[in-house]
């Protein structure tokens, strides 16, 4: 949809407009979701840890690749969201439950690994820190 336009129904003509559809939809998100906040304030903290320790490139490189992987899933969840709310008009549906719910459940998986790798990684720094 262009950001002039509220009513485009057509695809994008170019690369610049598409680009400003998908800086809109992380605004959106970061508006709207909490979560994705969350993750953002991690995915930093994390971050931070990386350079205090110094990992290595190997480790850098596992530590974006998750991190990346749990926001795209919670952006992907974020828009599962939206389509179940706009095809159920916001009433119950057990389907549209378990739809949301699986979603929700992709964004669980992801940060269960994103957090076994950072145990991996960040566990032999921190026992090293810690002289253990």
């Amino acid at each position: 949809m262009a950001l002039n336009d509220k009513k485009q129904t057509d695809k994008n003509h170019t690369f610049f407009q598409s680009f400003r559809h998908a800086l809109e939809g992380l605004r959106t998100t970061l508006a709207d979701e909490k979560n994705f906040k969350r993750h953002l304030v991690i995915a930093t903290f994390v971050l931070l840890l990386g350079f205090l320790f110094g990992v290595s490139k190997l480790d850098w490189l596992w530590l974006i690749v998750v991190i990346f992987l749990v926001l795209i899933a919670e952006l992907w969840n974020t828009a599962v969201e939206y389509l179940i709310d706009l095809l159920v008009a916001k009433h119950y549906d057990p389907l549209a439950k378990k739809v949301k719910d699986v979603s929700a459940a992709i964004v669980l998986v992801a940060a269960f690994l994103a957090a076994i790798v950072g145990v991996i990684i960040f566990m032999p720094y921190i026992l090293n820190f810690l002289n253990l």
